[in-house]
């Protein structure tokens, strides 16, 4: 009795369904996604910003003077000589070698000062 019941009601349910739907007409609006997402102001970002530079640099501050880690580098490190010769097939001395690639240029430009605009 139940089950005839119910399947009555369905029969009616599925009967009744295409008169009950309408044709609707859909407008489209577009989604505005600059209101959903908030802004962060330039003063939260810098804030922000600091924030991380100061943790970092305290970190790697503390590391740096930290003895164990002084100890592990200077017994696992190698530092790095100045090569001997160049690369390549010639034997030529490295021009690190030589002190003279070291000096400054005498030729070096300097800013000026006030720049002129050409009189016509």
């Amino acid at each position: 009795m139940k089950g005839i019941f119910v399947a009555s009601v369905a029969w009616v349910g599925v009967m009744m369904l295409p008169g009950a739907v309408q044709a609707v007409d859909y407008e489209f609006i577009p989604i505005d996604t600059n209101k959903l997402v908030v802004q962060p102001s330039k003063t939260v970002a810098n804030l922000a910003a600091g924030t991380i530079n100061l943790i970092g640099q305290s970190t790697a501050e503390s590391l740096a003077n930290n003895g164990y880690i002084k100890t592990i580098n200077n017994l696992f490190s190698f530092k790095r000589s100045e090569p001997k010769f160049q690369a390549g097939p010639s034997a030529l001395p490295s021009p690190n070698l030589f002190k003279s690639t070291h000096y400054p240029n005498y030729n070096t430009p300097v800013m000026p000062r006030m720049q002129t605009l050409p009189r016509r």
